[in-house]
This record gives C-alpha cells, structure tokens and sequence, in this order.
C-alpha cells in the first residue's frame, strides 16, 4: 500500500519492507526508494508440545509448507533438522497473508532465494524461484486447511487461535508473539547455521549485503552469506516522490 500509494501520489511519503519492482521503477523515475533502517522478520508457530524446546526449520522446508508438500509437524523433513525435539503428530495449518505485504515480499524471497532451481532440488522439495516466486502478493499453492490472516497483528491473533499454525511476522511484533506463547523458530541460514534474530545476527546480515546497495538503492538483504547472518531482513524503505 505504500508503493502505491506514493505512485498514485495519494501520500508524500509511503513505506515499505518491500522495494519498488523493476517495471513500477522504470514507469516511475521520479519515485525513489529510500533505506531508513534494517529490518527483520520472524517465523513462529503455534505448538504446545514444545514445552520450551526451540525449533528450527528452514527455506526449503518452509516451501514444502507452504506448497502442501509437508502436511504434518512429525513429517521426516522437520524431525531430521529437530533431533530431540518432541514433534506432534498433527497437522501443519500455514497462514499467510490475505492482504499485499512487504513481509509477504521477504518471506516469499527467502523461500525463492533457498531453493533456487531444480537441478539443485530432490525430490522431495519444493522449486519455488521456478513455481510461485517472490513480492508483496504472490499466487500461492492451494494448500487445504491455510489460512489467512490481514496485517502482523492479524497474523498474532490468527496463529495464537490456531493450534499447530505457522506463520511470518515483523519482529517489531516478537513482544506479541512471546505474550501469545508463540515458538520462534530458530531459521537456517546459507552457511547451513539455524539462527535467532538478535543485534549481532540482523547486524551480520547487513554487513555482508550492503555494501552492494546500487545507486537507486534497491535491493534484497534475504538469505545473506555468512555463518552469523539471520536470512530473513531486508531494508525499510520510505517511498517518495
């Protein structure tokens, strides 16, 4: 809403977690991307079981989520990246987004950017750069039992009433999710770590992609390089004219 608003010039200044794409970029030189901070997205999860075990998961195995090909929490893709952690057998309920989102965008990027093409992909992942993509609104799979949910608070609400749900959230919203007893689920990262955002992981991140930052200033910071680098940041971009 921020992009285009500021395109149809409806507002001075919009923002954004997503930057302008290439054609809105092209039909509009006049509007600028503008990075005012970093920031940062979380996944978390709705499981009682957990009783305060830490679980990880990963883009490839988000994109199996996401695309129906995981449908449940014991599934051998999440236990061999939880060894020890008391999985459910239950159900996985994906919720995203109902509305276009610049969390959608960066979501949507890190499934892209882990599972990049097919010849590098078994069978049992899901090619999501080749299926569905990345932005603020994507065609995602028809997954029986996901759910939707409108804005981060939205998104709380919705994963707290649903018990073994998944979902993405800013971290600006980590505090509602702690209240709601959520399970933030520690991301792999490229160098194959799995990571908490913190200071030191967020700062990591935007040390390694940066300084690349071209001269119209767009650019994804999802699924850095670097063994200490949390995949899912990207810059908050004010978008004015």
């Amino acid at each position: 809403a921020g992009i285009h608003q500021a395109i149809a010039n409806q507002v001075q200044i919009g923002t954004s977690d997503a930057y302008m794409s290439d054609n809105d970029a092209m039909a509009h030189p006049h509007i600028l991307n503008i990075p005012l901070a970093i920031s940062a997205q979380t996944v978390v999860a709705n499981l009682p079981e957990l009783r305060g075990a830490t679980l990880k998961l990963s883009g490839p195995v988000l994109a199996c989520i996401y695309a129906g090909m995981i449908r449940d929490w014991d599934s051998p893709q999440i236990t061999a990246i939880n060894q020890g952690v008391p999985l459910p057998h239950h159900a996985i309920v994906p919720i995203r987004r109902a509305d276009g989102s610049g969390d959608t965008f960066v979501f949507t990027q890190f499934l892209t950017f882990s599972t990049p093409d097919q010849q590098h992909l078994s069978s049992k992942d899901f090619n999501w750069e080749g299926k569905i993509g990345y932005g603020t609104t994507v065609g995602w799979p028809s997954v029986p039992g996901s759910l939707t949910a409108t804005g981060n608070q939205g998104m709380v609400q919705k994963i707290a009433q649903t018990p073994y749900s998944v979902g993405y959230l800013g971290a600006s919203f980590q505090a509602d999710a702690d209240k709601a007893s959520l399970q933030t689920a520690m991301l792999e990262n490229q160098d194959g770590k799995f990571l908490l955002p913190t200071p030191a992981t967020v700062t990591a991140a935007a040390a390694a992609l940066t300084p690349r930052t071209p001269p119209d200033e767009r650019l994804t910071l999802v699924f850095a390089p670097g063994p200490d680098s949390y995949p899912l940041i990207n810059y908050e971009y004010a978008v004015v004219s």
